[in-house]
């Protein structure tokens, strides 16, 4: 019972940690995006009260802080440039919060508004219990609150609506966001968006997934050095794939993904979803499923296996003080490798019995 349950588990966290921590986009919200001819990308500001709280600890982190801001503000619309596809003819503007509420005034029906925000869940105050859970946005953290769970999303939000209410939220990695998070993020939101267009469903796309594994045939395996687990041997990473395998450093890949030509390439990453959990000790579940996908198109290709985690994390959260607050893996391991390798293969069988079919 257990093996079926949990594989169900990772599969439904990994779609969300792949595409969106939200939902898929209704077909009248896709309808109206269509006709959008403006990108609003909002301009962060350094926050007052972190701000005042690094620098009672140290001026050097406060300085690092406002230095992320910055890097974010120039890597955000450059980002949005360069890989959101969806409104190809749309003109892309970066505005301060102020100017987008003086534009949504103005009855402005042309825009749409894009926005760094951290995600979190809480349960809903009348219940402890998942279904009344509810999950907001925020200004992006910082530091993060290891009781109040949060990751950094994309928030995508027609200009006409309130900020709090986006019609989309394409998460990333756990870091504060950098280019290749920005890039990485928008080109998945604009695979899942375009397969929408397509008229593809959500249960399709589900589907889909499954199998998407058997594209990585003969193409090179990119992995960012970075992102390894301490205890990772590249000598055995060679011998468990079956193809290439090329190490970058994080400015390589950041190059690498700036120059858009990827000469037959898939990249590792690791997305970051928050979920609720039926404790309310610990109400968020972070969770991080080491993820391939294509660079080309977004095309999530296959996934790690926490089965073993995603069971007994959600087991814990039955009861009280003992939920899980983290699950999954940060860092790429040589036994995801393994995973990445084994999805090649059950992709490639599940082609073969199509085929006999």
């Amino acid at each position: 019972m257990k093996g079926p349950l949990a594989a169900l588990l990772c599969l439904s966290l990994l779609f969300s940690a792949i595409t969106v921590s939200a939902q898929f986009v209704k077909t009248k919200d896709l309808e109206k995006m269509k006709k959008r001819t403006r990108i609003l990308v909002v301009k962060e500001k350094p926050d007052k009260k972190i701000l005042k709280q690094l620098a009672r600890s140290s001026t050097e982190m406060a300085n690092a802080y406002k230095q992320a801001i910055k890097q974010l503000n120039q890597d955000f619309p450059e980002a949005v440039r360069q890989f959101w596809t969806v409104n190809d003819n749309a003109t892309i503007e970066v505005r301060t919060e102020k100017e987008i509420e003086k534009i949504r005034k103005k009855n402005d029906r042309s825009s749409i508004v894009m926005d760094c925000q951290s995600l979190h869940v809480k349960p809903g105050v009348k219940s402890r219990y998942s279904k009344f859970t509810r999950t907001y946005t925020s200004a992006l953290v910082w530091e993060k609150d290891s009781k109040d769970l949060s990751i950094p999303v994309i928030n995508m939000t027609f200009i006409e609506n309130d900020l709090q209410y986006p019609f989309y939220i394409q998460n990333m990695s756990d870091r504060f966001p950098d280019f290749v998070d920005l890039a990485v993020g928008l080109r998945l939101a604009t695979f899942v968006f375009n397969e929408q267009l397509d008229g593809k469903s959500s249960t399709i796309l589900q589907k889909e997934i499954k199998h998407n594994a058997v594209l990585m045939k003969g193409k090179t395996l990119v992995l960012c050095k970075e992102w390894l687990d301490e205890t990772f041997e590249a000598k055995t990473a060679k011998q468990d794939y079956p193809y290439p395998i090329r190490y970058v450093n994080q400015e390589e890949l950041e190059g690498l993904i700036r120059k858009d030509v990827y000469d037959s390439t898939v990249v590792a990453y690791v997305p970051a979803g928050v979920f609720s959990t039926f404790d309310r000790n610990a109400p968020s579940m972070e969770v991080h499923v080491p993820v391939v996908f294509d660079p080309v198109n977004g095309m999530p290709l296959c996934h790690s296996d926490i089965s073993d985690q995603m069971f007994q994390a959600w087991g814990f959260s039955l009861i009280p003080r003992m939920g899980k607050t983290v699950v999954g893996f940060k860092k790429i391991r040589n036994e995801d490798i393994r995973n990445f390798a084994k999805s090649i293969n059950e992709g490639e069988e599940i082609d073969i019995t199509q085929s006999i079919k």
